[in-house]
């Protein structure tokens, strides 16, 4: 409340200001008509009703708010508010991804007003990480952090974001794919036949290899989508899962929509069907559920000895194009990536581990 006479601010329900010593009236409120005692007061332009069964309530009330305005909402309300407007622009897989680290991030931040929360606390959060997880795991949460703290400098309810010039520590592993190694790549060949429950996954298998597709596109492929006149596939197409059910999304870059080479040999190991049928499903005439996907996979990796993921077949093609001296810039519209330095990244990396077998070659010669 204000001083009546010198205007100054003073604690609510003070019978004297504390600056000039004045009596200050005790102030009325207008009761409604259903018993509600109500103070309307004009805040930055807008008109704020305080509504409670007595006086004191409104005074309560009042005061409440204006400390929340001086402290601003709570992270959780906020993150919420990011939740709302931005999940549903993800795709379904990376919402996948992203929801435990949301979580997580939501939990440790619980109790915490947004605009206290310092670049101090989010490295405190960043390292007390459990090193167990990868480091790419960390780099999730910390960017889901720094999505929602972007959104409350956006929204004017903090003014800096306390996530900026936050790395993570050492200690968390860099995951890598590995590629098949030349004995794997032969079991993988020799077990072309493989067929669980009228999926086809040793094709498919051998067909992840010697495309460089991801598992989705794959499933996502059609008959009509060869051309075996030109030993040629488009790639415009893949499938995700809501829930346990497929269903059909456009690559998440232009990079994505590709046509890629078949082998000879690979050309003539996929079989024929009608136009609108999927090569890689037990029935042809939908994508494959993900269930039946995951249980093919498993079985045929238990059956074989393999234990190799879908995404480590594409980086044996990879390995593959560097093999064969496919350039960078061949290899990267084959594989699809939108960066070039994913596509250099991976060609580095194995350039590296070629120079490793042949020193280990060489010294095994001249000892």
């Amino acid at each position: 409340m204000k001083c009546v006479k010198c205007k100054k601010k003073i604690p609510e329900k003070s019978k004297f200001c504390n600056f000039c010593g004045a009596k200050q009236k005790k102030e009325k409120f207008y009761r409604r008509k259903d018993g509600l005692y109500e103070k309307i007061m004009m805040i930055e332009g807008k008109r704020v009703a305080f509504r409670s069964k007595t006086e004191e309530g409104v005074f309560e009330k009042i005061r409440n708010y204006e400390e929340r305005r001086s402290t601003g909402p709570m992270f959780v309300e906020v993150a919420e508010a990011w939740y709302d407007e931005h999940w549903e622009t993800l795709s379904p897989t990376t919402q996948k991804g992203y929801k435990p680290a949301f979580e997580e991030v939501k939990e440790y931040f619980a109790d915490d007003y947004i605009r206290q929360i310092s670049h101090k606390q989010v490295n405190q959060y960043i390292k007390q990480l459990p090193k167990s997880y990868a480091r790419k795991t960390c780099l999730t949460r910390l960017m889901i952090m720094n999505m929602i703290c972007k959104f409350a400098v956006t929204e004017d309810i903090i003014n800096d974001n306390p996530c900026q010039y936050i790395t993570i520590p050492k200690g968390h592993k860099q995951t890598k794919r590995r590629a098949p190694t030349s004995d794997e790549i032969m079991t993988i060949k020799m077990n072309v036949g493989f067929v669980h429950r009228d999926f086809p996954i040793g094709l498919m298998a051998v067909f992840l290899l010697y495309t460089g597709c991801r598992k989705g596109e794959a499933l996502a492929l059609q008959y009509k989508d060869i051309d075996r006149e030109n030993a040629r596939i488009k790639i415009y197409k893949s499938v995700y899962y809501i829930s346990n059910n497929p269903a059909i999304k456009e690559p998440k870059s232009e990079a994505g929509i590709r046509e890629i080479i078949i082998p000879s040999f690979l050309l003539n190991l996929l079989p024929k069907g009608k136009p609108n049928e999927f090569i890689f499903s037990a029935t042809g005439a939908v994508a494959a559920k993900q269930s039946h996907y995951d249980y093919a996979w498993e079985f045929y990796c238990k059956q074989t000895g393999l234990t190799l993921t879908a995404h480590q077949l594409r980086h044996g093609y990879a390995t593959l194009l560097h093999e064969a001296d496919i350039d960078v810039k061949d290899a990267q519209e084959l594989l699809g990536h939108a960066d070039a330095s994913t596509t250099q990244n991976i060609y580095t990396e194995v350039s590296a581990v070629r120079k490793t077998a042949v020193q280990r070659r060489l010294n095994e010669y001249l000892n």
